[in-house]
């Protein structure tokens, strides 16, 4: 389900369970029948939600992994590897929460999570405040917040349990408080260790002997040593370092020997290079089936052949030695490719020369640009692939005519195809689902509009352009788009015009354009919204300021107004 209609349901299921009409005691009687309400494997699931601070933003796929690392999720008879059932499972576990308002769908604002799903979700104060006391009561989770004390009401005896969850949260001085009362003994079954807040220590690794989740949400404050310790965890299934500043990891992580999911991705910076180095004994985790991260590199020596887990890997610098290794993973599922930057370039990288960091046009070195085709030709069961390279770069025109047959996300971050639109042969992407595009000099024609209409499976659909008009002519009832539900164009000159039939099913319409250059030339806001019959919701964004903003301004919420769904409207101004 999109994330446009989880909003809708959230609204509709948690106008009474979370509406502002109750007193806090009635809103808790209501929470409370409702948890009582839910079943076993729900509860295990929302309990382990008493782990994150208060107002966090919680990734989706950091969550459903996690319960599956900790067994939370209980394998059921279906085809298809175990993993793929599992996380099948956990997510219908996601949405079952989300449908029962107990968790709630949150927006995401990076480039690569614009698809219209659902990539984050927090807890309602309300709902943490119910689960901390309850996780607290059965010794589920033990939280030590900044101040040293423990969420919700504990016994001493309860104190003195084992622990079996830990969850820590540090201040701002990168401690937090008073050091846990717990001995060795106490915390040696403690399965799931996560630890939010800038870190700048941790307790020693060594003594989390069982472990099955680690997970620290800054670690911009850690350095090498901190992680001497990590081969010692020898169950550990999920391990999360976000943010880490090291450039490589440390040889220990080979022995990590039951790894599902390693992820090591960071904040995005462009003063921050991305460039962090793999080490060989990688290629010793037989059973990793994720790798995240935003620019990792794969050095020479280090081989893919035996990972035969492996299912996605995002973030993954490109390198010839990268593509040939990427190629010996035949059942890789999702692929991010990051062309780096020229100050994050190595000694094998000595295709990057001063002259790509112009600004305006430097086409992608020919190696480059055949790494990245030999890529989707040795990778023919992707179904999802991310690209992102600086934004100078050039893609070639025939770029999507090498996708795989079975494709059914492409997003280009960064880069751009330029001088003419891209080229695929007719029937190659008939699952595509989700399109990101990003164009320079390419005017959007009415035939490549037509072109785009022909994909039967594609929702998603975002255009960037930087400096002409996407069309000037009406899209036809003939034009298809049959599935769409979410458009999204950029640039600086848009026009275009809407005809009954054209989009039956969209349901949010993005229009991010300068009203100086389009009002101009235009001089009218007749997108034809009224023949969109299942708009919901529209955002538009204009660039600029003066007179023009305020004429398009009321010219746009007029449109929006007379359009018989009476849809939403977002109007956003950028300078």
């Amino acid at each position: 389900m999109h994330l446009e209609e989880w909003e809708r349901v959230n609204k509709s299921i948690g106008s009474g369970l979370l509406g502002h009409s109750l007193d806090g005691n009635k809103m808790r009687k209501i929470l409370s029948l409702s948890y009582n309400d839910l079943p076993f494997h729900l509860k295990t699931c929302l309990l382990s939600l008493s782990k994150y601070p208060e107002d966090q933003l919680i990734r989706k796929d950091v969550l459903v992994w996690s319960w599956i690392a900790e067994g939370f999720i209980k394998h059921e008879e279906t085809q298809g590897p175990a993993w793929k059932s599992l996380l099948e499972i956990a997510e219908s576990y996601f949405n079952d929460l989300i449908n029962r308002s107990l968790i709630q769908p949150a927006q995401s604002h990076a480039p690569s999570e614009q698809d219209g799903q659902v990539h984050y979700c927090q807890v309602h104060d309300m709902v943490l405040e119910l689960i901390n006391h309850l996780s607290a009561e059965e010794g589920f989770v033990t939280v030590l917040s900044e101040d040293g004390q423990q969420a919700g009401t504990l016994t001493s005896a309860m104190q003195k349990r084992k622990i079996r969850r830990l969850s820590l949260h540090y201040n701002s001085t990168g401690s937090y408080g008073a050091s846990p009362e717990a001995e060795k003994e106490q915390l040696s079954k403690v399965r799931s260790l996560d630890i939010f807040g800038k870190v700048t220590l941790i307790p020693p690794l060594s003594i989390f002997g069982v472990l099955r989740v680690l997970q620290v949400d800054d670690c911009s404050g850690l350095d090498n040593h901190h992680l001497n310790d990590l081969g010692k965890l020898r169950l550990l299934r999920f391990l999360r370092l976000h943010d880490l500043k090291i450039v490589k990891l440390p040889k220990s992580i080979g022995e990590l020997e039951s790894l599902e999911t390693l992820d090591i991705r960071k904040q995005v910076s462009m003063l921050r290079p991305r460039r962090m180095v793999l080490p060989v004994s990688f290629a010793k985790l037989r059973k990793l089936v994720r790798l995240l991260a935003n620019g990792v590199e794969l050095p020479n020596g280090l081989t893919l052949k035996n990972m035969t887990s492996l299912r996605e890997i995002v973030g993954i610098q490109v390198t010839l030695h990268a593509v040939t290794e990427l190629g010996k993973l035949g059942e890789l599922k999702v692929l991010g490719l990051y062309v780096p930057r020229p100050n994050e370039s190595s000694s094998d990288r000595g295709w990057y020369v001063t002259s790509l960091m112009m600004e305006h046009g430097m086409r992608l070195p020919p190696s480059v640009n055949e790494w990245i085709v030999k890529c989707l030709q040795l990778c023919p069961s992707l179904q999802i692939f991310i690209l992102e390279a600086p934004h100078f770069c050039r893609y070639p025109v025939d770029l999507m005519a090498q996708f795989p047959s079975g494709l059914r996300t492409f997003i280009c971050h960064g880069g751009y195809f330029e001088k003419a639109f891209p080229k695929w042969t007719k029937p190659q992407l008939s699952y595509l689902t989700v399109l990101h595009l990003s164009l320079h000099t390419v005017c959007v024609l009415p035939e490549h509009l037509e072109q785009l209409a022909e994909l039967p499976s594609l929702c998603f659909l975002m255009i960037n352009s930087v400096s002409q008009p996407y069309m000037q002519e009406t899209l036809s009832s003939s034009s298809g788009f049959p599935c769409l539900t979410y458009l999204h164009l950029w640039s600086p000159k848009l026009f275009l015009k809407f005809q009954q039939g054209a989009m039956p099913k969209l349901q949010k319409l993005r229009l991010t354009f300068s009203p100086k250059f389009t009002f101009d030339e235009y001089n009218v806001f007749d997108y034809g919204l009224e023949n969109l019959p299942s708009l919901r919701h529209v955002i538009i964004q204009l660039m600029g300021s003066g007179r023009t903003i305020m004429e398009m301004d009321d010219a746009i919420r007029k449109a929006v107004n007379d359009h018989p769904n009476h849809p939403s409207l977002d109007l956003l101004t950028k300078i």
